[in-house]
């Protein structure tokens, strides 16, 4: 399985837009089906099988975790300076594990992505 940073990058930016803009429209399931929609996207980009759309999908999820993390470290310390830190990291506990839900939600996706293109 190889991963493919390009499908990656579109699925992280696909994920926040997509799921911003269902949680509006939809509010209690709309970002999930804007989380598997942005899978899918990225499932379809990559192709293969549905384990290499799996993968892209779940890495493309955890790559958004991991740099809302890190966003929010920053600019928490920044605005309210060691109180702030330490509530961003608190906070970021319960966040890392919902993003395992998130990773999950674009696995998903990306699996069922692959198999429409059906390549392999």
């Amino acid at each position: 399985m190889d991963i493919e940073w390009g499908a990656v990058v579109v699925g992280f930016i696909l994920s926040i837009v997509l799921g911003a803009i269902f949680a509006v429209i939809i509010p209690a399931v709309g970002s999930v089906i804007g989380l598997i929609l942005a899978g899918m996207v990225v499932g379809y980009m990559v192709g293969g099988t549905a384990g290499n759309g799996m993968a892209n999908g779940a890495v493309s999820g955890l790559f958004g975790a991991i740099v809302l993390s890190i966003l929010m470290l920053i600019f928490g310390t920044i605005i309210l300076g060691i109180l702030g830190f330490a509530a961003a990291t608190v906070t970021l506990i319960f966040l890392f594990i919902a993003f395992f839900g998130v990773m999950i939600l674009m696995a998903i996706g990306g699996a069922i992505g692959a198999m429409i293109k059906g390549e392999a």
